[in-house]
């Protein structure tokens, strides 16, 4: 058997729900005999409060494939590897490659964390995509427009958060949309998908993709995401099959997965694909909605090649709501306390306070505070969050620019 060592890496989140994931994964590991070795940079580890959670620490920089590669060269005891943070998907597949361990192979995550690659993947194995092309500058973006049908989206070439995204309805909006974007780098510009958006919450179990849950999502300015609810109101049978099949076609074959994805019509199409959990506290409603389940559990049982445990049923409904302020100075909340109290809440962080100045959502990382409940049932779940949004108030003192 294995080295019962497990190596996280990029275990020092600073958010509230890669907080959440860590605390979840440690309690699962520990009922397993797993010890955790947690790495992230030097930095990161300088802030971060990891007493219980983890048996020891390494200083790397966990976004850097190769230095993790050279780094694991030295580890012969660890026996399995995960992330949860976007950054760190190519490192865990570069680690698992030099222990020798099971792992997704590095050039199939590279694929799936660039997203131009990702869609030309899935365009040759037949999946609806979105016409993309990978431009350099305002004039090749413009040549883009002028040869597809818009509305387009303008976005980074492997971002993450929603920062950067812009949709464009016109030539004319383009200059607002390349502000956000870093200069020099090579950009994204895609046809725009109608339809509702959606996610699908997965695991591979013996090298075979299981989707867990799916979930609907509702989003803001600038696509940020403002809510998720799960199981998603659809039809599932289709959306399941095509994303277990889509990231088999890739070339995944360990972890937990992330599909996002559009239901147009009765069509599915297929949008990013991501080597690790959902963010938002997706983890959390995946868990609660199949009471029973430790996803962690589930997926360190996998890696460390143990038998497989059947799956718990989905019996709950759980939601996700952000609080997005608009921006000002914060004058007063109240509420908060008895929203922290009520039973229904699995999660809740309000990051604002009285005296804060904020300023507009432009990415996940913005928005001010979120809301996690569960449920028996959907309609539960939505009474509990209307209740919840009734007892907070948040005064801000709005800018009049």
């Amino acid at each position: 058997m294995a080295d019962r060592t497990l190596l996280v890496l990029g275990c020092a989140s600073v958010t509230p729900h890669g907080r959440d994931q860590m605390r979840r994964l440690s309690d699962q590991a520990r009922r397993r005999g797993v010890h955790v070795l947690g790495a992230d940079t030097a930095a990161n580890l300088a802030k971060a409060d990891l007493i219980g959670l983890v048996g020891e620490t390494v200083a790397v920089d966990v976004h850097s494939p190769a230095a993790v590669r050279e780094w694991a060269a030295t580890r012969v005891d660890v026996g399995a590897v995960l992330t949860f943070r976007e950054m760190c998907v190519e490192s865990v597949a570069a680690a698992a490659s030099a222990l020798g361990i099971a792992g997704n192979a590095p050039d199939v995550v590279h694929t799936i964390r660039t997203k131009d690659l990702c869609r030309e993947a899935l365009r040759s194995w037949g999946f609806r995509q979105p016409e993309c092309a990978v431009v350099v500058d305002a004039d090749e973006a413009r040549a883009f427009l002028a040869r597809t049908r818009g509305p387009w989206v303008v976005k980074p070439r492997d971002g993450m958060g929603s920062v950067g995204v812009s949709l464009v309805d016109s030539v004319d909006a383009l200059p607002a949309a390349l502000a956000l974007l870093p200069a020099g780098v090579p950009f994204l510009v895609e046809t725009f998908v109608t339809g509702r958006e959606f996610s699908a919450e997965g695991l591979f179990i013996g090298g075979r993709p299981t989707v867990l849950a799916l979930t609907a999502k509702t989003t803001g300015a600038g696509f940020v995401e403002t809510g998720h609810r799960m199981p998603a109101d659809l039809d599932d049978a289709l959306a399941r099959a095509e994303v277990e099949r889509a990231v088999t076609a890739v070339g995944l074959t360990h972890g937990v997965f992330h599909v996002e994805f559009w239901v147009d019509g009765t069509d599915v199409v297929l949008g990013e694909v991501h080597a690790r959990p959902g963010g938002d506290f997706i983890h959390a409603m995946v868990e609660h909605v199949r009471p029973g389940l430790e996803l962690y559990g589930a997926l360190m049982d996998d890696l460390f090649g143990e038998p497989p445990l059947d799956l718990p049923a989905v019996t709950a409904a759980a939601g996700v709501e952000f609080l997005v302020l608009p921006p000002g100075e914060v004058l007063s909340i109240r509420g908060w306390d008895d929203v922290l109290a009520d039973p229904a809440v699995i999660a809740a962080d309000l990051s604002v306070r009285p005296g804060d100045v904020i300023g507009p959502v432009r990415g996940s990382a913005d928005r001010h505070g979120v809301l996690v409940v569960g449920g028996p049932t959907a309609a539960a779940v939505e009474r509990t969050l209307r209740r919840l949004a009734d007892t907070v108030s948040v005064e801000v003192a709005e800018n009049q620019a």
